[in-house]
């Protein structure tokens, strides 16, 4: 069935008429040392889907990944049990190119379940040391967020402090334009007279910045904006079945070039006729043009000649990254009540947010995550395993006297100390969207790029798969 004119349709980049009749490449477009047509680096989606992309016009491309495994920042933590993600947790109907390409690869997907333990009305707030219900806190003393979204949890209520979104369009957060909303949202705040104590706590599990002073308002009216877009697709959201690090690995086995692993990029030489790779192993790569779909932290370890361009390379330096640190526990047995206060907290303190993994959405969670930012995830990076553990039981116990000896630390996740990935998802700071943004996506020559940091439109897994057919699109224009 054709898809209604309201949903984004997922058109295979330009269409056979807009290639002025390019058709199916029928062998390589290189000889010699050249040994594919194009060499794309990071097998994420956004390289993943770029390369699927060319392979479909008759390309040959070659994909080269740091990692032992596909998939960047999707990752599905197999060996905790319910196999939580511990990025990329959810594709929204508007995900459109994502949800394309899992069923035309036969990846099947299900609704998520709706979790009764994540409602709500069960939550436990932690502040200043004292654990609140959920119907005590919009009247808490502990609570000094102003009355107009006092009875939010404080990440929530950050977005609504910001106001409405300034954007006329989603795309138009990297801009000129938007530049005046390209401030820090602390200015906003104290505008509005949000009083010192509130600014703590809205600043507590901030996910768009280590600070308020750091975060930019124009990144919460784009965030606004995007819930805004996403909602406008009715649907479920949905998972893929058994984890979605399937999506990538699918991908990855449905293409005909090698996918080569444990190969970190160290050099990237690009010329009028060419491009060349250079890998840590001493392995060399050459192609016609490379897609470069790694997150920028990670082109900090990779010389460019020649060099990028100002905007990208001061983006390359100075970009800040989410910064999360999330501890995965087994619950060995429910310790909580069947409609009384859930293991589903926010806490100013070490523990942040603490999310229950309810994949079927029994109410029998089989694992929590711990879920810190910023300075709370720096925290914990610095304690061992034995500490960490030792810490995050005793903080739970606190909170829920009846979870001793019910939980076990099994894994550690810090997207910040991954060097092939500097944290979890690009965080403009004030005035850096609007300058640097649309250079990073900006090609170069023969030096093609790609990455959620590089998408123009919906955040998250989406942008990545929309950027792979933008960087796919502007090789095909070439040829």
């Amino acid at each position: 069935m054709a898809a209604p004119a309201s949903r984004p349709t997922r058109r295979r980049l330009l269409g056979a008429a807009a290639l002025g009749g390019l058709g199916v490449v029928a062998r390589p477009l290189w000889a010699g040392e050249r040994d594919v047509d194009v060499i794309v680096l990071g097998a994420g989606l956004a390289g993943l889907n770029a390369a699927l992309l060319l392979e479909q016009f008759g390309l040959t491309v070659k994909v080269l990944e740091a990692r032992e495994r596909v998939g960047g920042r999707l990752y599905t933590l197999d060996g905790v049990p319910g196999r939580p993600e511990a990025g990329g947790n959810q594709l929204a109907p508007a995900y459109a190119r994502t949800v394309a390409v899992a069923e035309q690869l036969g990846v099947a997907l299900a609704a998520s379940a709706t979790s009764p333990l994540l409602q709500p009305q069960r939550m436990i707030y932690d502040v200043g040391g004292q654990r609140i219900g959920a119907a005590e806190w919009a009247s808490s003393a502990l609570n000094p967020l102003p009355a107009a979204v006092r009875a939010m949890p404080p990440d929530r209520a950050l977005l609504g402090l910001g106001g409405a979104s300034s954007l006329a369009q989603l795309s138009d957060w990297r801009e000129a334009e938007a530049r005046a909303q390209d401030v820090p949202v602390l200015a906003r705040l104290r505008e509005l007279g949000i009083n010192e104590a509130a600014q703590a706590l809205l600043a507590a599990n901030n996910s768009y910045g280590t600070s308020l002073a750091d975060t930019s308002l124009l990144t919460l009216h784009y965030v606004q904006s995007n819930l805004a877009e996403v909602r406008k697709i009715p649907g479920p959201l949905q998972n893929v079945r058994g984890g979605n690090q399937r999506l990538p690995e699918a991908m990855a086995a449905a293409l005909k070039g090698p996918v080569l692993r444990g190969r970190r990029v160290v050099a990237v030489d690009t010329a009028a006729n060419g491009a060349s790779v250079r890998c840590a192993d001493g392995s060399q790569h050459h192609a016609r043009h490379v897609i470069c779909a790694l997150p920028l932290p990670a082109l900090r370890g990779i010389r460019f000649t020649p060099d990028l361009d100002a905007p990208h390379a001061e983006a390359v330096r100075s970009v800040p990254y989410a910064q999360i640190t999330q501890l995965h526990l087994e619950v060995l047995r429910p310790f909580w009540d069947e409609a009384g206060p859930a293991p589903y907290v926010w806490s100013d303190g070490v523990l942040g947010r603490v999310f229950p993994n309810d994949e079927q959405g029994s109410g029998r969670a089989e694992s929590l995550v711990v879920w810190s930012n910023a300075a709370g995830a720096a925290r914990w990076d610095r304690l061992s395993d034995a500490d960490a553990e030792a810490l995050v039981l005793g903080e739970l116990a606190r909170l829920f006297p009846a979870s001793r000896g019910m939980l076990k630390l099994v894994q550690r996740v810090s997207w910040q100390q991954d060097p092939l990935a500097g944290g979890a998802w690009a965080n403009w700071a004030p005035g850096q969207a609007t300058r640097l943004a649309k250079a990073c996506a900006a090609a170069k020559g023969r030096l093609h790029f790609a990455g959620e940091h590089t998408g123009a439109t919906i955040r998250g897994m989406e942008a990545a798969m929309e950027s792979g057919e933008r960087a796919a699109s502007e090789i095909l224009s070439t040829l």
